[in-house]
């Protein structure tokens, strides 16, 4: 739990934003000359060399020079916060945590490269938090995904971020969550101290099955390719199929089709079903010890 964030509950999401910043510090670097952060009234960033990273109204502070050109809209952001409130991604989210648990760690530092509208991470967060001292992070390229995760209550550190360019310190995070999500294994190598973990999760052959089928989607899903890669990055210490059916219902069936990336630009009408397959890889994987001492030598 964050100490005393319950004083904080009558100040403003910028307030708290900026209290949460400002202690965890030493967790940033600027992302454009690497050099720390130094404390300021200001409510943002800044860092030794003059670099100014401001704070959103509602508390996320985007660290980009400029706008990236982004596919993903904020319709289809609520669209995912809709289906993560309805519990379809629940039984994810608790095996996530129990990975994160058998650590035995009293306190943790966990970044979720790309967050998204940050449900996930927000959900983990009130598994977690009782037991836990926890400094949460959430880093997604897409604006729009962060300024609806920063409406959100819990106290995680909302930030609009490269994957290739953290603007994290090295050897500050002890998990990064990689959630249906593309990767950049050096940056996470980067951040994490000796002895971190890589929690991955990618879609199963079975992964909305009954989506695909109605849209003719005949190529089977394969995430070989996506494991081979994985696997010479990391030591995998764990490795498990997660598979179950849920019952959506009729009143979430279009926030399901609005959410998945399968329905872009297809007319097709697709029907309501009774059940939706939910097939995932989740994997837990760790850099070798020596990785992290060539590291050190070149930073």
């Amino acid at each position: 739990m964050v100490r005393g964030w319950d004083v904080m509950k009558n100040k403003t999401k910028k307030e708290r934003a900026h209290r949460l910043f400002q202690d965890n510090m030493k967790l940033f670097r600027c992302p454009f000359c690497s050099h720390p952060f130094i404390r300021s009234r200001h409510f943002g960033l800044r860092c030794s060399q003059g670099h100014n990273f401001d704070l959103a109204r509602n508390g996320y502070c985007n660290f980009l020079a400029s706008a990236p050109k982004n596919d993903y809209q904020r319709d289809l952001f609520l669209a995912r916060r809709r289906v993560f409130q309805a519990g379809l991604y629940q039984p994810l989210i608790v095996e996530i945590s129990k990975l994160i648990l058998d650590q035995g760690w009293k306190s943790v530092v966990i970044l979720d490269a790309g967050c998204g509208e940050g449900s996930l991470l927000s959900q983990l967060y009130l598994l977690l938090a009782p037991g836990l001292t926890c400094s949460f992070l959430g880093m997604d390229i897409n604006k729009e995904g962060i300024r609806l995760a920063g409406a959100l209550g819990e106290p995680i550190i909302w930030g609009v971020a490269d994957l290739a360019q953290l603007p994290l310190a090295a050897n500050s995070v002890d998990a990064v969550l990689n959630i249906l999500a593309p990767a950049n294994y050096g940056e996470f190598k980067r951040v994490l101290k000796p002895g971190g973990m890589v929690i991955k999760v990618l879609p199963g052959p079975g992964y909305l099955r009954e989506i695909r089928n109605q849209l003719e989607i005949d190529v089977p899903y394969s995430n070989e390719e996506v494991l081979n890669h994985l696997g010479k990055q990391l030591k995998i210490q764990v490795q498990k199929r997660i598979y179950y059916q849920s019952r959506p219902g009729k009143a979430l069936w279009p926030h399901l089709l609005k959410m998945t990336p399968l329905t872009r630009y297809r007319e097709r009408v697709i029907k309501p079903v009774p059940f939706l397959t939910i097939e995932l890889e989740l994997l837990k994987g760790v850099y070798p010890q020596q990785s992290f001492q060539k590291l050190r030598k070149e930073i």
